[in-house]
């Protein structure tokens, strides 16, 4: 059957439909079942039709059965429109009205930053101040950071108190812990902005309201007295701060016991930064407070002036804490006195990892103590030495030591600014040769093996010419560095030669530093430096003649048990100087002496 659809011209809702006559049965008993067909083809037909009145106002098409016009043998028929507008709202209708209605502008609305931002221009309004753009850009953020901006008491209030009503619920009250806020704060940097009472009060509030901070930094923020009190008494009881910088807030002893409160009591500190302040005899209360400490993993007290009895109390503390992983006690005085306290500590600690003891006056005795603790310790695994005064000599014994301790667990040493020994390298090879060992250290004659280069006058090292000398004697022995640059093999330098060598070893030299090497060297004022005497050179020559190429072998092994005659001699040196210290029934050293009355209280919940 084919089915062919017009548009009728009377009506824009009709529909005229021509049915091929031969199709269409002369019968009437299958009459229905062609209005069925009909009217199932034109439904998609009058649906879009609809949709079109609809949208223009007028009325809907029902689908009403068509009636055949003409009478059965006719081949058109109408759909004629309904009397009542239908609509079923189950049936899948499709209504297209972009192309009759006016598009709507669309709404704007403010950002929850935005709404933040204004808040605080009412506030900086309201105590006559101007608002900071580094403020107006926090907002929205999950790390304030306010650092260095060295904001007034009201400029400060004003940005706090914005902070502060952000969390608060509209009846004023607090919110809760589970409650949705319109944003979330990790971390807030206040450093360098001074912190009175009044403006702690406020910080606190804003910790108290957002439980979700766990990064607090206040460094530079002059904490020292009462401002340290407040929040001493608000960390006894909150459990949300993990990281904690009071660092250069020249806390002092006096600050100690308030500290000491935060490490005692607090269950949630992980990390606390205390450097550059000036703690000093605190240490003994800060190691009281260690002791009772199950939570902190990483300590840093460096730049704090903490010597003698600050030192030895603080390491007692550290020693009977099974927790902390982590102690940096860099740019300090430990000396002698710490580092027997620091032996002990090493010999019962189990849990230090990483140890930085840079710049604390270790010199070879206090040293030899440190090696004591190291042979028994089983769990360090990084020791920071830098800047310590340690000879040369006395590197190549530490390392000697680690080499026969059969437990240590060190795997990085740091000797910055410490200049080693020839041994030194001999005996790092075979501690790698067995584990895992990385050192960083100096040597003191850089090797460059490299043709000389013209020496720049500018450039020139204008230091003692002596000591560059000194220099090169510490990698090699000076007759053998110079009788590599003798040409002529006459066992003498001239002047020329001499300046070579200096040169081929990187140390450019002028002319004025030459003429002293050479008055200094040159005693029979010849004009060139002999390397060795006449007569032992006959001897060499006489040797040399006779057991051509075996007589280095009895001299290579002569100075090998020379340096190991030496080492010895040192390594007993240092034993004899440790045992002196400690003689006479001392704890730590002759000068040590245990204060009578301490400076600092035990600490009272």
């Amino acid at each position: 059957m084919e089915i062919e659809y017009t548009q009728h011209s009377a009506s824009p809702v009709k529909r005229v439909i021509s049915v091929i006559p031969e199709v269409i049965p002369e019968d009437s008993e299958r009459l229905p079942e062609l209005e069925f067909t009909a009217s199932r083809l034109s439904r998609n037909e009058s649906r879009a039709m609809m949709s079109r009145a609809l949208s223009r106002n007028l009325t809907r098409a029902s689908l009403k059965i068509p009636s055949f016009v003409g009478g059965r043998s006719s081949k058109t028929f109408f759909v004629d429109p309904p009397t009542k507008p239908q609509f079923d709202p189950d049936d899948d209708y499709d209504f297209d009205f972009e192309s009759d209605e006016e598009e709507s502008s669309p709404i704007s609305y403010d950002s929850v930053e935005d709404v933040h931002r204004r808040a605080y221009k009412t506030f900086c309004k309201q105590l006559g101040v101007m608002p900071c753009s580094k403020v107006l850009r926090q907002f929205g953020k999950t790390s304030v950071n306010l650092a260095d901006l060295n904001l007034s008491n009201k400029e400060l209030k004003a940005a706090l108190m914005t902070f502060i009503n952000i969390f608060r619920d509209d009846d004023g009250d607090y919110s809760d812990e589970d409650s949705e806020n319109d944003g979330e704060i990790y971390e807030i940097n206040l450093s360098g902005n001074k912190l009175t009472t009044k403006e702690m009060e406020y910080v606190i509030d804003l910790l108290t309201v957002n439980k979700r901070v766990s990064n607090l930094v206040l460094s530079g923020c002059h904490l020292a007295g009462e401002s340290l009190e407040k929040l001493a008494d608000f960390l006894r009881k909150s459990n949300t701060i993990q990281k904690l910088d009071l660092s250069n807030n020249d806390l002092t002893d006096k600050d100690a016991e308030a500290l000491c409160k935060i490490i005692q009591d607090n269950e949630s500190i992980f990390e606390l930064i205390l450097a550059h302040n000036n703690l000093g005899e605190g240490g003994v209360a800060i190691g009281n407070a260690l002791e009772k400490n199950d939570t902190l993993r990483s300590l840093d007290l460096s730049w704090n002036h903490i010597r003698v009895i600050g030192a030895v109390g603080l390491a007692k503390g550290v020693q009977k804490n099974c927790h902390l992983e982590k102690l940096i006690l860099a740019w300090n005085g430990f000396g002698f006195e710490g580092s027997v306290a620091l032996k002990r500590l090493l010999e019962n600690n189990t849990s230090l990892l990483h140890l930085d003891l840079s710049c604390n006056r270790i010199h070879p005795p206090a040293l030899f103590e440190i090696i004591k603790g190291l042979e028994k310790n089983k769990t360090l695994s990084l020791l920071n030495l830098s800047q310590n005064p340690i000879t040369a000599p006395m590197t190549s014994i530490f390392l000697s030591r680690l080499l026969r301790a059969k437990h240590s667990g060190l795997q990085e040493l740091d000797l910055a600014g410490i200049v080693v020994d020839k041994e030194f390298e001999s005996v790092l090879e075979k501690i790698r040769e067995k584990r895992l060992f990385t050192v960083r250290y100096d040597t003191s004659l850089p090797v460059n093996k490299g043709a000389a280069v013209e020496v720049d006058p500018k450039n020139v090292f204008n230091i003692d010419p002596i000591r560059i000398l000194y220099f090169m004697k510490e990698h090699l022995r000076t007759i053998d560095l110079f009788l590599k640059f003798d040409k002529d093999s006459n066992n003498c330098l001239t002047r020329d030669e001499m300046q070579l060598a200096f040169e081929m070893e990187g140390y450019p030299i002028s002319q004025e530093a030459m003429d002293s090497v050479m008055s200094y060297l040159d005693t029979n004022k010849d004009g060139s430096v002999d390397l060795l005497i006449p007569l032992l050179q006959e001897e060499i020559e006489r040797l040399h003649t006779k057991f051509p190429g075996t007589y280095r072998e009895f001299i290579d092994g002569e100075r090998k048990l020379k340096r190991k005659l030496i080492q010895e001699r040192e390594e007993q040196k240092l034993r004899q100087s440790a045992e002196e210290e400690l003689r006479g029934g001392h704890e730590y050293s002759q000068a040590y002496r245990r204060p009578a009355n301490p400076k600092l209280p035990p600490i009272r919940k």
